[in-house]
């Protein structure tokens, strides 16, 4: 992927190198590889969004 800090956690290429990384996280990264950068942090900020609100609901934290 060429990102800046490969062995940075917080870059592209620091996640797909790390082992603790999920293989469900990896393969969403290969996949929008070629996906412009900022419409997949707008589609990543919509799902993180609706998970914490699925998680929140599962807990009783929202209605």
């Amino acid at each position: 992927m060429g990102e800046i800090g490969a062995n940075d956690p917080a870059t592209l290429d620091g996640l797909l190198a790390d082992p603790a990384t999920s293989f469900a996280l990896k393969a969403v990264i290969e996949a929008w590889a070629e996906r412009d950068r900022l419409d997949a942090e707008h589609d990543a900020r919509l799902l993180h969004a609706a998970l914490a609100r699925e998680v929140d609901y599962r807990l009783g934290l929202a209605p």
